[in-house]
């Protein structure tokens, strides 16, 4: 057996030793890795979720109303999910004064009067904000006031605003909002300079690629009539951009809007300038341009030679006017007042005196009988005739007169069940619904 000496002994603790201390300097190793990787996963930032998106409104409704105010109308526009029980000045864009709101497709337009500008707005689909998009100015080519209410889209690159007093339609793109045409064919009506033009609510007629504006006259002064002498619409060809006039002399002054019917045709009722000068003006052309003739027209905007229809022979020649809304069924609503026309032209207005005195008839176009229309009573003006989705819309409203001659008004903004019935949605206070669309 080998015996261990001092020595070896001594060499092996030495060994053992520097075992010992390798397998610790081991363990701190290891010990300061997991230090390391303990460290770095403190240290690793855990990523944080991005927010869920905020959901799009699955609807856009646009709302443009006018309220009063002692320096006059004010002009405000609303977008909302559902058409809202009323209007809130507080939830709007103020327009301002002379203005008006329009739209095409997805996008509100404001008209600016005094500038002669529209402006193109977009409506954020989730916030449902308003944002200007772009502004075009027609003030250089001479249309300005109140004609942009007439301005219609024929598509997404293709619309028209006018200023028919002056002969002058011009075409614009609404896409990049430029102008891309000014089409001039002259003053209609040179003679006529005591009075006002107002012109129809025109038609665009896709079947055809028309727009059919009607153009009235009313009476500026007493006692001599300087008007056209025949009623005459305004044809414009949007394939070609060429325009052409067309008359009829068996009505003299027409009404303020053109009315398609179902029946295929757009229906011309005497206006209130009618009424006004063959009350109390001389030179009014005689024959069959001074009687109250209904008229109407194809959709190629060619007048029916073989229709007419005598209204003062059913309803009294003290009418005021027909009601904007489209017949229904041939019978178109008429608001008849009970009281008088005034005796002189100082008084002429008087007949709108006593609001609540007029009555609503309708008048059926085809057959001439007239019929009592029940679903008007409490209100005396109705405007905005506009289709949504086949269904019709209109603004039914009251104005009233206190012994200031201080206005009150309220209106609704009404969804047209069978015939002339109303269903009444949103109510506007002091003020009057102009303008309803579906923006998507």
């Amino acid at each position: 057996m080998k015996m261990f000496n001092a020595k070896d002994i001594k060499k092996t603790n030495q060994k053992s030793v520097w075992v010992f201390m390798l397998l610790i300097g081991m363990l701190a190793l290891g010990t300061i890795s997991c230090d390391e990787d303990d460290n770095d996963n403190n240290n690793t930032v855990t990523p944080v979720p991005e927010p869920d998106p905020i959901p799009e409104v699955p609807t856009g409704w646009l709302i443009g109303y006018v309220n009063s105010t002692p320096q006059g109308g004010v002009y405000y526009m609303e977008a909302s999910e559902n058409i809202p029980e009323e209007t809130n000045v507080s939830n709007a864009v103020e327009i301002g004064l002379g203005a008006r709101v329009l739209s095409f497709g997805e996008h509100p337009y404001t008209w600016n009067n005094a500038a002669g500008t529209l402006t193109k707005w977009s409506v954020d689909r989730t916030t449902l904000e308003f944002s200007v998009e772009g502004v075009i100015s027609f003030a250089s080519l001479g249309v300005s006031g109140n004609v942009g209410a007439e301005t219609r889209f024929v598509s997404e690159t293709k619309a028209y605003v006018q200023n028919l007093a002056e002969g002058i339609i011009v075409e614009f793109n609404p896409s990049v909002m430029e102008i891309t045409e000014e089409i001039n064919f002259g003053v209609p009506f040179p003679n006529a300079v005591t009075g006002r033009f107002i012109i129809n609510d025109p038609v665009v007629i896709p079947e055809s690629e028309i727009i059919v504006y009607g153009m009235s006259y009313f009476p500026g002064a007493c006692c001599e009539y300087d008007g056209p002498d025949a009623y005459t619409i305004v044809v414009l060809d949007t394939r070609s951009n060429t325009v052409e006039l067309r008359t009829d002399q068996r009505l003299l002054i027409g009404e303020e809007a053109l009315m398609p019917s179902d029946d295929g045709f757009i229906y011309i009722s005497p206006g209130l300038g009618q009424s006004v000068a063959v009350k109390y003006l001389d030179n009014v052309p005689a024959g069959p341009s001074s009687e109250f003739n209904v008229l109407r027209m194809d959709l190629d905007g060619n007048f029916d030679p073989d229709y007419s229809l005598d209204i003062s022979s059913v309803l009294s020649k003290e009418f005021a006017r027909a009601f904007e809304i489209p017949p229904s069924g041939n019978v178109r609503p008429f608001i008849v007042p009970n009281n008088s026309f005034a005796e002189n032209w100082n008084d002429r207005f008087g007949i709108f005196s006593d609001f609540p005195e007029w009555n609503v008839v309708g008048v059926n176009y085809v057959t001439g009988e007239v019929e009592p229309l029940t679903a008007f009573d409490g209100f005396n003006f109705v405007t905005l005739p506009t289709t949504i989705d086949g269904q019709l819309y209109v603004t039914v409203g009251l104005v009233e007169l206190d012994d200031n001659d201080a206005e009150t008004e309220v209106s609704y903004l009404a969804r047209v069940e069978d015939g002339f019935n109303f269903t009444l949605l949103t109510r506007a206070e002091g003020g009057v619904l102009r303008r309803l669309a579906q923006l998507w």
